[in-house]
């Protein structure tokens, strides 16, 4: 067992040679020197929002359990929330990274991914965010996800509605739209489907919104349903439980059509880039928009759809 000091806390540390992912052989070490590293760009994502920790004990390849409730021998100064949850009719004690010390008792739990909720605790009702998660499914591949984002973009764009891109770190894409957290979860979430419909309508060949696999064969799924309280998508610059520890990585909308693919944005490599680039969304959490009312949206539908986009 070791410690890091970090601002006069002891940080207890384990394990630091073990193998979790093989084909690399990075370790955990690794793993918690990157967080780390990267914390003065994925703090403002984390603050304030509890997380759902995926544990890791032997690396990618081991068992790994979901873990919402903080243990018993979490230390005191971690960043705790308890939330009352209907379904189990107890508080949960949900972790936070409100501080670096609260990240590298994450990583060193084993928690590779960083899930963490779409609204913080200054307002759980209300997002701050919403999200479409773009999958593919059987039979397309990451050109037809850049597709059905880039249609996804340029309707939001007709909407007045700013939109920021990220990989999700494993086969798909991620789409945040920054909202004033005004609204609540079931309004975000029906505008959401709204434009997958508008989608839909206009590549049906291609898009989805059928839960069921067997069912979105050949096409993308448009995920806006985990726009809900409690539920969690990983965060910007999380690492993923991958072959290649890829990581969940911003990106410019013009890179979409530079031929990038998930892969490429890897801990063997996402220094250069960040080094290059900085954070790309920096500016997300300050942007704070509305949605539009419905009859300027109904209206807008009726139009865009009606119209040969040329897409």
């Amino acid at each position: 067992m070791n410690k890091i000091l970090v601002a006069d806390i002891e940080v207890k540390i384990s394990n630091l040679d073990k193998v979790f992912w093989p084909k690399h052989g990075f370790t955990k070490g690794d793993m918690i020197n990157y967080y780390i590293e990267v914390y003065p760009l994925i703090k403002n994502y984390l603050k304030d929002r509890p997380l759902s920790l995926k544990i890791y004990p032997d690396g990618i390849n081991g068992k790994s359990f979901y873990q919402k409730n903080a243990p018993d021998y979490a230390p005191d100064w971690l960043t705790i929330i308890p939330i009352y949850s209907s379904h189990r009719k107890e508080a949960i004690n949900w972790v936070m990274v409100n501080k670096l010390q609260d990240l590298i008792w994450v990583a060193n739990s084993a928690s590779i991914e960083l899930h963490g909720w779409f609204s913080t605790t200054r307002d759980l009702e209300r997002p701050n965010f919403a999200v479409f998660d773009l999958d593919p499914g059987i039979n397309t591949g990451f050109e037809d996800t850049i597709e059905i984002a880039l249609l996804i973009k340029k309707i939001l764009d007709e909407l007045k509605l700013i939109s920021f891109i990220k990989t999700s770190g494993k086969s798909g894409l991620h789409i945040y739209i920054p909202l004033r957290p005004v609204y609540k979860y079931e309004k975000v979430k029906g505008f959401l489907k709204a434009i997958a419909e508008m989608v839909i309508k206009l590549k049906p060949e291609l898009a989805t919104i059928e839960w069921r696999k067997r069912e979105r064969q050949g096409k993308i799924y448009i995920d806006y349903r985990q726009n809900s309280r409690s539920k969690t998508i990983p965060a910007p610059y999380s690492l993923r439980p991958t072959e290649n520890a890829t990581i969940s990585t911003p990106l410019e909308w013009e890179e979409l059509s530079a031929g990038i693919k998930p892969e490429d944005f890897t801990l063997a490599n996402i220094k250069d880039r960040l080094d290059e680039k900085g954070d790309l969304w920096s500016d997300l959490l300050k942007i704070h928009q509305k949605l539009p009312g419905f009859l300027l949206y109904l209206l807008f539908f009726l139009l865009f759809t009606g119209l040969n986009t040329g897409l």
